[in-house]
């Protein structure tokens, strides 16, 4: 008998050891990452990695972590409200045999002979959301929208091997607004000593605003490859923006591994991903805003105090010019490597190096203990390389601190080091503090600033010995920056402030101003390396002495663009009380005009500025208003 149930018991044991623990990632645009950011700084978990999106194991581990750690630091204790969050949240990654009406999913679970227990998913979601914009000056009126039905099946295998693929179609209006051209080399060009063929690609190219019916800087393509006009679905002719009605697809998909207790992560898939940044949302280097693409990825902690995180994959063209024309000169692979290290809650710094590389077999560039910046020196110097870090002090119950910085190109040789354009950076600092406020939950101030130079995220075309054409090698995937979303030759100061509430569900809101001044990227006073379609030619950055051409001088050397932008909003998760849906809105003004100087534009001396207001740099006020639901949330 004793046998018996010792052996029953060994069973048992068996199959919990094998029971199926979910690898897949946690969408970038989860609410979950902000609330664990704050109980971060309370220091009721450990610094985590700056490698997201995390895996809903993962997410599940910082959870019962915080909910823990509660109970031995009473100084940190969290609010009935957000020990009520921090549970919702946790309950929404269990399932339950069968339908749920709740999750609009699907969950089955066996266990094979061996005892190893396998789970499938399926399920579907549904987002709309529409924007409408007031400009005062013109009274002009835009409205947009963005429709978005998926479906999904994912499922484990055994404790380690997760998988998910989803799939869904759009209806998408976004108009932009025309604004001029611009040509993809700087001002004077032809005066250059370059070579006719370079010469013969100094093509002007269109210059757009940014989407008129939504807040700046937060329109995101969720479609993949081209759209197609609503009256033209039969025709083979592609689009690549919806400046009327227009439908899209996209294809996501991802298989995960972890080893040793989750010290080894292993993924392959095509998703959003935000790494190297202070808070979520604000890298320099490969941002949130970013679009997706395949990759494969390797996380590697042997200690708590020490992470080094691998990547690897294939950009995506933009599709201007057709399928085979505009992906003739982009056919790029992307690799960026990241080592971690912190001191207990209160030290965390990040450093690495990326690089944007035609195709090719290039194994270096994949192995996360080597340098992609000094390991182009034993390969040849062909790809656009940087390098980056973070330094992240942090007072648990307080706040914390940061800086980071990426760095393009740069001459550390120069007498005049700040007002060069061929030194390529951008830099961050922000201050973040938890609030303690009565009744509210997971409160927080977060002020930052960032400042992007001219042409970074930019690359000269590059001529190879595998292709016969010029190449490009931008930082960009499908047209987007791979780092920070604002265009080269911008700084921005945000300022924000956001919490939440449990009411018969979970209501967040926040409250924002932002302050964003860029180049002009078209017309008479354009500054040079303002977009990202700008090439700085490296034959070009000096003349026959040695001497610098080309200068930059911050908001005097051209027009520049001042955009003041207050907004407040929020949303609220019915999940709480038995409704799969979730409500969000954005309300605010955004207050735009340009500058100019006294003088001949791009040079480096200090002149003056003064605000302008013509039919080529206008001022304008607009009200905007966003509104929008998810079934499934």
């Amino acid at each position: 008998m004793k046998k018996l149930i010792l052996s029953v018991v060994v069973s048992l044991f068996a199959a919990a050891s094998l029971a199926a623990q979910t690898h897949t990632a946690v969408p970038l645009d989860d609410p979950i990452y902000t609330v664990i950011e704050q109980a971060q700084l309370k220091g009721l978990c450990p610094v985590l990695s700056e490698a997201k999106p995390y895996s809903q194991y993962k997410i599940k581990e910082i959870i019962n972590t915080i909910l823990s750690a509660e109970a031995e630091l009473p100084w940190a204790a969290l609010t009935a409200a957000e020990r009520a969050i921090l549970q919702q949240a946790l309950a929404s990654f269990e399932n339950e045999e069968g339908w749920s009406w709740l999750k609009g999913e699907t969950y089955q679970q066996h266990t094979t002979k061996s005892g190893i227990t396998m789970t499938f998913n399926a399920g579907v979601s549904w987002q709309s959301e529409a924007s409408v914009s007031y400009e005062f000056q013109d009274k002009d009126f835009v409205w947009g929208t963005d429709n978005w039905g998926l479906a999904f099946v994912s499922g484990d295998m055994g404790p380690a091997f997760s998988w998910n693929f989803s799939a869904g179609g759009g209806l998408m209006r976004s108009p932009r607004e025309y604004l001029g051209t611009a040509y993809p080399f700087y001002e004077g060009f032809e005066n250059g000593d370059i070579d006719l063929l370079r010469k013969d690609q100094n093509v002007p190219y269109e210059v757009y605003c940014e989407p008129l019916a939504f807040f700046p800087y937060t329109y995101q393509k969720h479609w993949d490859g081209s759209i197609f006009k609503g009256d033209s679905l039969g025709s083979s002719g592609f689009f690549e923006w919806p400046q009327g009605i227009a439908f899209g697809y996209q294809m996501n998909g991802e298989m995960a591994a972890s080893f040793l207790d989750n010290a080894i992560f292993v993924r392959a898939g095509r998703l959003q991903r935000d790494w190297a940044s202070g808070t979520t949302g604000s890298s320099l280097v490969l941002n949130a805003a970013a679009r997706p693409f395949f990759g494969v990825e390797t996380n590697f902690e042997p200690f708590s105090w020490l992470r080094m995180s691998a990547l690897t994959g294939i950009l995506e063209y933009y599709n201007t010019k057709g399928i085979s024309v505009s992906s003739a000169t982009f056919q790029n692979a992307f690799a960026i490597g990241m080592a971690e290290a912190n001191y207990r809650n209160f030290v965390h710094f990040s450093f690495g190096s990326s690089a944007v590389f035609p195709k090719r077999f290039e194994l270096g560039y994949s192995f996360p203990l080597l340098s992609r910046f000094f390991y182009q020196n034993n390969v040849g110097d062909f790809d656009n390389l940087a390098m980056f870090a973070t330094l992240i002090l942090q007072y648990p119950g307080i706040g914390k601190i940061w800086g980071s910085a990426y760095v393009d190109e740069m001459d550390l040789t120069s007498p005049e080091f700040f007002n060069q354009d061929r030194n390529m950076f951008a830099v961050q600092v922000g201050a973040s503090a938890a609030l303690p406020i009565p009744k509210l939950a997971f409160s927080n101030f977060t002020l930052q600033y960032t400042k992007i130079e001219p042409y970074v995220y930019t690359h000269q075309l590059v001529k190879t010995p595998w292709y016969e054409a010029w190449m490009e090698e931008s930082y960009t995937n499908n047209g987007v920056s791979l780092g920070y979303y604002l265009p080269p030759n911008s700084d921005e100061l945000k300022v924000r402030f956001e919490s939440s509430v449990l009411g018969g569900g979970v209501i967040r809101f926040h409250a924002q101003y932002q302050m964003v001044r860029h180049g002009a990227e078209y017309g008479s006073r354009a500054v040079d390396g303002s977009g990202l379609n700008a090439y700085l030619d490296t034959t070009g950055r000096s003349d026959k002495e040695g001497k610098p051409m080309l200068w930059k001088h911050f908001l005097h050397d051209g027009a520049y663009q001042w955009q003041h932008i207050f907004k407040i909003g929020g949303e609220y998760n019915m999940e709480g009380i038995n409704i799969p849906v979730k409500l969000f809105c954005d309300l605010g003004v955004v207050y735009s005009y340009f500058t100019d100087v006294d003088g001949k534009p791009n040079s480096a001396q200090h002149l003056p500025i003064h605000k302008i207001n013509t039919s080529e740099y206008p001022t304008q006020t607009r009200f905007i208003a966003t509104v929008g639901f998810k079934l499934y949330p």
